[in-house]
């Protein structure tokens, strides 16, 4: 019985952990992304995928605010060489999206469609988001920096038409994924038992 608790306890504590948004004292951010291949949104961070020259992906953000403040953010290449580009969005190529005087429990979803330039192929490449949320009567800020995905970006020139989307696609959150690992691990371990 003490290893189905176990069990049981892993589940949890890997679905706590997968479905955390990125937080602090002022507010939450989830982001999501879309490959061109992609009928589904995967959660931020996606890693170990490849993404060819100009092949385009989405990448969506929601921002959640806990108290009144203003709040700062971009999508931005961390790298000097511009691996990644905007192609339409909420912003351009580093430039800053200002929401002020954003209320407690204020929500904003923003969409961007990105590409890789072809500047940089033959490696790992990370496209981050940054975002401070400022109060606006002390000044004091708090912010978030993270990676929306990790890509090898390969030299192959992507020869596919524009990343549509599917508005007919749902899709299942991860955090449910993980709820139904967990329940079908307990269910076949108390099967083994019987």
């Amino acid at each position: 019985m003490k290893k189905y608790v176990i069990l049981f306890m892993m589940g949890v504590f890997l679905f706590a952990m997968h479905v955390r948004a990125w937080e602090c004292e002022y507010g939450t951010v989830n982001a999501w992304v879309k490959l061109s291949n992609d009928t589904q949104w995967r959660e931020a961070m996606v890693d170990d995928v490849t993404l060819k020259v100009h092949e385009p992906f989405k990448v969506k953000v929601q921002i959640t605010t806990k108290m009144k403040c203003h709040v700062s953010f971009e999508l931005y290449d961390p790298g000097v060489t511009k691996v990644f580009e905007v192609v339409n969005g909420a912003s351009k190529n580093g430039e800053d999206v200002d929401e002020n005087n954003c209320p407690a429990n204020w929500t904003k979803t923003y969409e961007w469609t990105v590409r890789p330039t072809g500047k940089w192929t033959e490696g790992w490449a990370p496209l981050n988001f940054f975002i401070q949320f400022t109060d606006p009567n002390t000044g004091y800020n708090e912010k978030i920096d993270k990676t929306i995905i990790h890509a090898y970006i390969s030299p192959e020139e992507w020869e596919g038409e524009g990343n549509e989307e599917n508005n007919n696609g749902g899709h299942v959150p991860a955090f449910e994924i993980w709820g139904i690992a967990a329940a079908l691990a307990m269910v076949i371990c108390l099967r083994k038992r019987r």
